[in-house]
């Protein structure tokens, strides 16, 4: 009986057994190394917030639902996300240098390395320095460049910041920016936003922006376009535009007319983890709009804040199922 409790604890990773040879594992043969395969590690360069349900407080249990190690690497440390109208952030740029130190020398290797909320221009800089030395061959690069939204800038926004984010993009497998930061990378005049006076517009925009950051880059990339919102007063919804090896693709969602904290990073962090697990980028844009359609449905029943983020935890175990089909 202790074999069988500890062989159904270890289920996803004995997943080459039938049910009924695990219940007859002995002790030696259910621990073997052999029989198993070592779990997928992702170093996540992101700050790490109190309160608001975003960064590593979202990455780390959608990377631990979907099988990848979170190894987190924390740019800040805030008492809440910036939303908050009290709120106080410790910069760590200073201990970015210690976590490449340490981590060489311990001989760390990562099947992906994603990174988010950056301070600076300085950290950036560093995050670099951190991908030059642990970015493999197989290594998936995964860059969320947090810059902005709904047509405005975030305040710690510079023009040294976007200039390091454009030459960090240019390094990634995969970007999820939102149409905002997309056109900031790409150049896009600011009152761009504006001038789409349809859905139509708006979408076109964002397929345009797509394919101009995809060829930027010297290798091939996917640029995934998040949350593209279609004000339709009979249909609403919301889309992610995705530029991918096999052409241009809209994913369509429910339109919920709240912000709330965290989706982007919830978004980035299920594409993190399925990628990393061989899932192709479309399939993998489809499980993260799923998610969190049902996570900000539910959050939108109780009437939670915005600033407060999304009742994602309930709907980790529907991301493992979808995943693992």
């Amino acid at each position: 009986m202790i074999f069988c409790r500890l062989d159904l604890y270890f289920f996803p990773i004995l997943d080459i057994y039938t049910p009924i040879d695990r219940t007859i594992l002995g002790y030696k043969e259910l621990f073997s190394p052999i029989r198993r395969f070592s779990m997928k590690k992702a170093a996540v360069i992101h700050d790490l917030s109190g309160f608001g349900k975003c960064s590593l407080t979202a990455a780390i249990p959608v990377l631990s639902a979907l099988g990848v190690q979170c190894c987190p690497v924390a740019t800040a440390v805030l008492t809440g996300q910036t939303g908050y109208p009290c709120y106080h952030c410790t910069d760590l740029t200073a201990m970015l240098p210690d976590y490449i130190d340490a981590w060489g020398k311990n001989n760390a290797h990562f099947d992906a390395i994603y990174s988010g909320f950056l301070t600076g221009a300085e950290q950036i800089s560093q995050v670099l320095d951190f991908i030059r030395q642990f970015r493999e061959e197989h290594t998936l690069l995964l860059v969320d460049p947090v810059m902005g939204d709904d047509g405005n800038a975030y305040p710690f926004f510079t023009p040294g910041l976007l200039n390091g984010m454009k030459e960090l993009t240019l390094e990634a497998d995969v970007i999820t920016p939102n149409l905002t930061e997309a056109c900031l990378l790409a150049d896009i005049p600011e009152n761009a936003l504006l001038h789409c006076r349809t859905n139509t517009d708006l979408l076109k925009l964002a397929e345009d922006v797509a394919l101009r950051l995809q060829k930027k880059a010297s290798h091939p990339q996917d640029v995934v376009i998040t949350g593209v919102k279609c004000r339709d007063e009979k249909h609403p919804v919301i889309y992610n535009i995705a530029a991918t090896a096999n052409g241009i693709y809209r994913h369509e969602s429910p339109f919920f007319d709240r912000s709330f904290s965290g989706t982007g990073d919830l978004f980035a962090s299920v594409l993190c983890g399925c990628c990393t697990k061989g899932i192709c980028t479309e399939d993998a844009i489809l499980l993260a709009g799923k998610f969190l359609s049902h996570s900000i449905g539910d959050t939108m029943k109780e009437n939670t804040p915005g600033r407060d983020g999304v009742n994602f935890e309930k709907f980790l175990i529907d991301l493992i199922a979808d995943s693992n089909v």
